[in-house]
């Protein structure tokens, strides 16, 4: 091959990379541009969102979900009531397991579910931690260093388009979690990091994801990140009954009270993201049939939705199994259904 032949091959070959490169720019370019323009002005505004007044949301958290909904449509026949919210977790982190789950969304959207995603800031699946529990995690990400996942999500949750509930370090003064202040995480760590989770959230145009803040105990309010940053107030509810420390048995009734009475001047509406008993120490049908008629007689007006803890699999601070499942509570849903007329209370999915 001539000089000049060579040196047409090489201009050829440069000519083509410059073509591909920028046209890849474009297309990207051109992506952003229908993502702004196009996809963000489809998805559903779901500010304000709430059932119906005198309605109320019931959901579950089973060990099925999110890769199947068997469990949820067997859950839905034992209890004879309609299920709205589907709950599960996603822990943060590098990897397809800790990526926004979108065929999921899609499919429970089709299903007539709303999703309920429990969002744990672990950063211990990222390689740069690579399995360890950095201190200060919570300033770790309001600081920035871990942008690019959380815009993932955003950008994500804005092309589902339809609404769901996220729950973003959930429980935040459990030392069990890495965003606790047994991992040197303080407060205004918590409050500066939900607000740039949220902010990325809003810049990405995911007016679809509703915010919910779940505190761990009653004296949480320095935690709490303000009414114009929360859409709804999360409660945890469990009665571990004889398994406790202190070994007393609790009713639904007097949990409840104690957060309603401590976070019901906040203004939010309410939602109780997990419910569960444990049957040590006493009957753990009776349990969720009182709880059910506590809802129906209204003694929570601001509770505008249940999930049912539906796990098998738990154990307590000092490691005891717990079975949360409500496998054992068999038929004793059938007087309760007539006694309140439950039906009436929940809100089908699909509306």
């Amino acid at each position: 091959m001539g000089p000049r032949k060579r040196w047409a091959v090489v201009f050829f070959g440069v000519l083509s990379a410059l073509y591909v490169l920028a046209g890849r720019r474009v297309e990207a370019g051109l992506r952003r541009a229908w993502f702004h323009s196009v996809t963000r002005s489809l998805v559903t505004d779901a500010r304000g969102l709430a059932p119906p007044p005198g309605l109320i949301w019931l959901g579950a958290s089973r060990p099925e979900l999110p890769q199947s909904l068997y469990g949820m449509d067997a859950l839905e026949s034992q209890l004879g009531l309609p299920l709205k919210i589907a709950s599960f977790y996603v822990a943060w982190g590098q990897g397809e397991e800790h990526a926004f789950p979108s065929e999921v969304v899609r499919n429970l959207d089709k299903a007539g579910y709303l999703p309920l995603i429990t969002w744990e800031p672990w950063l211990s699946a990222f390689p740069r931690w690579a399995g360890q529990l950095p201190p200060g995690a919570l300033r770790i990400i309001a600081d920035g260093a871990v942008d690019g996942y959380v815009r993932r999500w955003a950008h994500e949750a804005v092309r589902s388009g339809k609404p769901l509930l996220l729950r973003p370090g959930h429980e935040p003064t459990n030392p069990a979690y890495g965003w606790s202040p047994a991992t040197g995480n303080t407060a205004a760590d918590y409050r500066r990091f939900w607000m740039h989770v949220r902010q990325i959230f809003r810049d990405e145009g995911a007016r679809n994801v509703l915010f919910v803040w779940t505190p761990f105990g009653l004296q949480e309010r320095d935690w709490f990140p303000g009414r114009e940053a929360v859409d709804w107030v999360g409660f945890d509810i469990f009665n571990f009954g004889g398994l406790s420390e202190q070994g007393s048995w609790l009713d639904f009734y007097t949990l409840t009270k104690l957060f309603y009475d401590a976070y019901a001047p906040l203004g939010v509406p309410m939602l109780i993201a997990e419910a569960g008993t444990s049957s040590a120490g006493g009957n753990k049908a009776d349990w969720i049939r009182d709880m059910f008629h506590d809802l129906a007689q209204n003694n929570f007006p601001e509770v505008r939705g249940l999930v049912l803890f539906d796990q098998p699999s738990g154990h307590t601070d000092t490691g005891l199994p717990v079975d949360w499942s409500l496998a054992e509570v068999g038929d004793a849903f059938t007087a309760a259904r007539a006694e309140a007329g439950l039906r009436a209370h929940f809100q089908p999915r699909g509306r």
